[in-house]
């Protein structure tokens, strides 16, 4: 007799709070959550930019995808950055941030890996640490100030 294992996707997982940079374990199918530590707001959701986009911020614990069309003019704070198209704006990413071809980066970038294809066009100061730990997010009066 065999028995076949079913295979579920796991109930939590775990996420960083783009707010206070501290790990906290969500329910895997959500899109924001409050975190425990600092009681804010944390939008998980990936976000693809395919047009012009303009905000004062972009906060996400998923990953933003700016496409080759896309321009995205606002600062970010992300897990995992991939740009295909335009960025104008300071980028922090938690993990990486995956530069294409004919994409351009105009801001400061700091992050844990950095991937550049040849081509691609950056203006700005660069940290690139494995190790980094990007400081907490400047704190705000209200965080419906922030777009995802």
């Amino acid at each position: 007799m065999v028995v076949e294992q079913q295979r579920q996707t796991p109930a939590t997982r775990e996420v960083v709070c783009t707010h206070c940079e501290r790990k906290i374990e969500i329910p895997a199918t959500a899109m924001s959550v409050s975190c425990r530590h600092c009681h804010r707001r944390v939008i998980i959701e990936d976000l693809e930019i395919k047009t012009y986009h303009a905000v004062l911020r972009v906060a996400t614990a998923g990953k933003v995808d700016v496409q080759k069309k896309g321009t995205l003019v606002a600062d970010v704070r992300v897990n995992e950055l991939a740009v295909e198209g335009n960025l104008k704006g300071n980028v922090v990413a938690l993990d990486r941030v995956a530069v294409g071809k004919k994409a351009s980066i105009e801001g400061d970038v700091s992050c844990r890996t950095l991937t550049v294809e040849p081509g691609a066009k950056l203006n700005g100061h660069f940290r690139v640490d494995p190790e980094f730990v990007p400081p907490p997010a400047a704190s705000r009066e209200s965080a419906d100030d922030e777009t995802a």
